[in-house]
């Protein structure tokens, strides 16, 4: 008897363990359940006029102080009643009582205004909802905002279903313009999983396909509000063999176009990544299969990010081996699953095509283009409840959007993708890359390097946030000499639920464009300008960019961009420094941690920058990871600085291979960690400012000739040799690379030595061999290594497994340093080794010497020609356009050490 499917068991103890979770929730549910308030409460309570925001703020704590009930308390037990909720998420749309069937549209507008007139208040609605059913929002953007800083609005989790997405309430919405609500109807049953996350183990109540109508209380415990990463929208489009994915996916085509849409069927991916094609892929072993299938969602994943567009994949979960249907006695049967961990990664949204067996079986063999496996209806009816169900488990764990879907239903995907195209962070993205272009559109076409600053607490010792609020106070105060002490509402809301993503931007965003008009936003950010002032040693560096037309530089804040606009003019500036940032008027976008990294990304890859970074706190991390050299600014003493910061950056350090300097302002401030870790940058120093201005030099890259290169790459791919003989095989490789390509690189010199005959000779060796490091990148690059440390016996010899491994005195005084390793993949590695030795030693050449270099990784603008800029040669046997990076038996490592079965 075969053995039994374990991936099944396991899907089952989760599932049961699931229900036996939703019985729990739903217990506690009812014994909170409360009687929703009367009509004319609630009818008061939305239209009482709300008070300015900072007034009604300090009043607000002043009195939690003092653990006083507020009415503020009283108005949110009225505004957000204990009652059920019509929420669009994803197009799932919950119905009235006793209606739990799909509705279409018409049927669940009339549902809708039904259930106002019976519970005597206007629906609270999703921001994708349909306004004109609903009726006015309870509130406005600027309303819904001041009271979640008011306090007045106790869940502010709830702000998933109800804030609109416009970034700034300052500009008026069109109401014509809200979209439509993605509408269930008989033919597509929606079984939503996720409202808001697409994290994989997102919360969410999995709800079955016949769920009858829900109830929802608005509270803290189940309106799920996570912040989800900035990452492309990808919908699945899934279904058995013949049921019209394809047709589908070509008609979206038709409809849609291809500007904001990327569409791609997964096994015309699969095709383009494979060596080979789709009939290679069908040769190899299943792992293989699934290593392809991985990398093959990833490039529609990293496209689609790029892009901006949003990805739509027809595939599937599971194939269907066998012509006779399940096993009794072998649950693992006639399925073969081809879910990967990438597919869990990268889809936000699924739909299932669900479509009769007889019309797949009719359409299949209609089809002359394709060879059809032939099943009969009952094998195609388990395989397509197989699959459906599998698939609807898999969604609910990963926080993927899950929807069923009939073959008639092109406007119900159409919307659907319409939906995603507008989800906030995405379009956010877009947006500032937008500004990014207009900016870079002006530069110089001969710009080779970009630094990219933060401004508060970096450019200057003040954050410019701080600074408006205390003028709007100071004004306030001047309108009102009773105004009670200012209480600054940037904690608030950072030190709130919403912590500092992008939600809570976007509300500091909203804040900054309704507290005040234009025309005072405008005279407050100009009176924080005049008080900025930046630090010496960057107004040096900004005089040496407007000089330099190979040398850019851009502020990238997350405060108030309008300030710093004001702060580059004051300073003379403008002309050769401009700023992203938000804050209030005039701003479609907010700046986030996320966001600047992937600003400092598309300058690397797009126009092809070296960039520099410079920041000061925790949100700069991303950035400074990214970054080709990141610099950590310290400003002030060390009990005024960011708390966290510390911890974090020990943390970039050590654990995801962050690579910086720090620069103290002043001098003598405290510097943070140790200089082992975060090695001092001192700009006043000539030699570390004139290393920003460097000339970038294209990298170099050798390798051996053909002929050269088949005979001795013949043993090191043969699979027969391993081991001790492999390791000679390396060492031999290592040498001749040594003697025949570095000595080409770097120079020789002569020195005396004692002829055979008599007498002194003139003997060659490596200019400096005495000041050279040979760096052998554990484990894989020891036996080259060796052979290169043979050709060069006068060298020095270190073994790294990590790039920390090389400290200061390892490379003090060294000339030249070699490193060494057996195949470069992504170039990722040697990308960390070599900012390391720039780090620590910045005048030393470096020469890269590998066996095999994939052609990606030394492309133009990939991740060595970066880092190459500053002069780098990389060396190898051969270039390889195979992307294949080895596993167990075909890793170069395990074979070399015969350690294959320990992978």
């Amino acid at each position: 008897m075969a053995p039994k499917n374990t991936w099944r068991n396991r899907e089952r103890a989760r599932a049961e363990a699931a229900e036996e979770e939703r019985m729990v929730e739903a217990s506690k549910r009812k014994e909170r359940s409360e009687e929703p308030p009367q009509a004319d409460t609630m009818q008061r309570d939305i239209t009482t006029p709300i008070p300015a925001p900072l007034r009604v703020l300090e009043k607000y704590e002043t009195k939690q102080e003092d653990n006083k009930s507020t009415e503020a308390e009283d108005n949110t037990r009225e505004m957000i009643p204990s009652t059920r909720i019509f929420h669009n998420c994803s197009g799932i749309q919950r119905l009235p009582d006793g209606e739990g069937e799909p509705r279409n549209e018409d049927t669940m507008r009339t549902a809708i205004r039904e259930e106002k007139e019976r519970s005597g208040m206007n629906a609270i609605a999703s921001a994708h909802g349909d306004r004109e059913a609903y009726g006015p929002m309870p509130v406005s953007n600027g309303e819904l905002y001041r009271h979640l800083i008011l306090g007045t609005l106790k869940t502010p989790q709830s702000l998933s279903t109800m804030m609109v997405g416009d970034l700034s309430a300052s500009q008026p919405r069109d109401e014509n313009s809200a979209p439509k609500p993605f509408a269930s109807s008989s033919k597509a049953e929606f079984i939503p999983t996720t409202c808001a996350s697409t994290k994989p183990n997102a919360a969410a109540n999995v709800l079955s396909i016949s769920s009858p109508e829900v109830e929802v209380e608005v509270t803290t415990s189940n309106v799920p509000f996570t912040t989800r990463d900035i990452k492309p929208s990808i919908l699945g489009i899934y279904g058995i063999s013949g049921c019209g994915k394809s047709h589908l996916i070509k008609k979206l085509k038709d409809l849609l176009g291809e500007e904001d849409y990327a569409f791609h069927d997964g096994s015309g991916m699969i095709d383009a990544v494979v060596p080979g094609g789709l009939e290679t892929f069908k040769t190899l072993p299943g792992e293989e299969q699934d290593r392809y299938r991985i990398q093959a969602i990833r490039r529609i994943c990293d496209e689609c990010a790029e892009s901006g567009r949003v990805g739509v994949v027809a595939g599937h979960y599971m194939f269907w081996k066998s012509q006779y249907g399940l096993d009794d006695d072998d649950e693992s049967g006639g399925e073969q699953v081809v879910w990967t961990s990438g597919d869990a990664e990268c889809f936000t949204d699924m739909m299932y095509l669900s479509v009769q067996s007889q019309i797949v079986v009719e359409q299949c063999e209609n089809d002359k283009t394709r060879k059809r496996l032939s099943l009969t209806r009952f094998e195609l009816e388990l395989w397509m409840a197989a699959e459906r169900r599998e698939l609807e488990k898999e969604c609910g764990e990963c926080g993927i959007g899950f929807a069923l879907i009939g073959r008639d239903e092109l406007q119900v995907v159409a919307d659907m993708l319409k939906e995603m195209r507008k989800r906030p962070e995405l379009l956010n993205l877009a947006r500032t890359k937008k500004a990014l272009d207009s900016i870079m559109a002006e530069r110089d076409a001969r710009l080779e390097t970009m630094i990219v600053l933060d401004a508060d607490r970096t450019l200057c010792a003040v954050d410019t946030g701080n600074l408006f609020w205390e003028t709007f106070a100071a004004n306030e105060k001047l309108r009102n000499p009773s105004q009670e002490p200012f209480k600054d509402p940037l904690k608030t809301i950072f030190s709130g639920p919403f912590g500092y993503s992008f939600n809570a931007f976007t509300q500091v965003d909203l804040l900054y464009g309704t507290v005040c008009s234009v025309d005072e936003f405008e005279r407050i950010c100009m009176i924080v300008a005049k008080k900025v002032i930046i630090h010496p040693e960057f107004k040096k560096l900004l005089r040496r960019v407007e000089e330099d037309s190979r040398i850019g530089a851009i502020i990238v804040t997350c405060g108030i961009r309008r300030v710093w606009e004001f702060v580059i003019e004051l300073n003379g500036f403008s002309e050769s420094v401009q700023v992203i940032g938000a804050g209030g008027h005039g701003s479609d976008y907010v700046v986030t941690a996320e966001v600047k990294a992937a600003l400092v990304q598309k300058l690397q890859e797009e126009y092809g920058m070296h960039v520099w970074a410079f920041g000061d706190s925790p949100l700069d991390l991303p950035m400074l990871k990214q970054a080709d050299e990141a610099i950590v600014v310290v400003v002030g003493e060390k009990g005024k600085r960011c708390r966290t910061m510390d911890k974090e950056l020990e943390s970039a350090i050590e654990d995801e291979g962050l690579v910086a300097r720090q620069l103290l302002l002043p001098a003598h401030a405290t510097p943070r960690l140790d200089s082992t870790r975060l090695p001092i940058f001192d700009i006043r120093q000539p030699h570390e400012m004139d290393s920003i201005f460097i000339r970038r030099v294209p990298l170099q890259i050798r390798h051996a000739s053909p002929n050269s290169a088949e005979l001795l790459q013949t043993p090191m791919r043969d699979g027969r040799i391993s081991g001790v003989a492999l390791q000679e095989v390396h060492k031999k490789v290592g040498w001749f690379l040594a003697t025949e390509l570095v000595t080409e690189v770097l120079p020789l010199e002569k020195y005396d030595i004692e002829h055979v005959q008599g007498g002194i000779a003139i003997g060659h060796r490596l200019k400096n061999e005495d000041k050279t490091l040979i760096i052998a990148l554990m484990r894989g690059g020891e036996p080259m290594a060796k052979g290169v440390h043979e050709a060069f016996p006068l060298a020095t010899f270190l073994h790294a497994h990590d790039p920390h491994d090389a400290a200061y005195y390892h490379l003090d005084g060294m000339e030249n340093v070699l490193l060494v390793d057996s195949v470069i993949n992504n170039g990722t590695t040697v990308v960390q080794f070599v900012k390391r030795i720039k780090e620590l030693n910045a005048k030393t050449k470096i020469v890269v010497v590998a066996g095999v270099a994939q052609k990606a990784s030394v492309a133009e603008n990939g991740p060595l020609a970066r880092v190459g800029r500053d002069g780098l040669t990389v060396i190898a046997l051969r270039l390889s356009e195979n992307k294949y990076t080895g596993k167990r038996g075909t890793d170069t490592g395990n074979r070399l050490f015969n350690t294959c079965r320990l992978d």
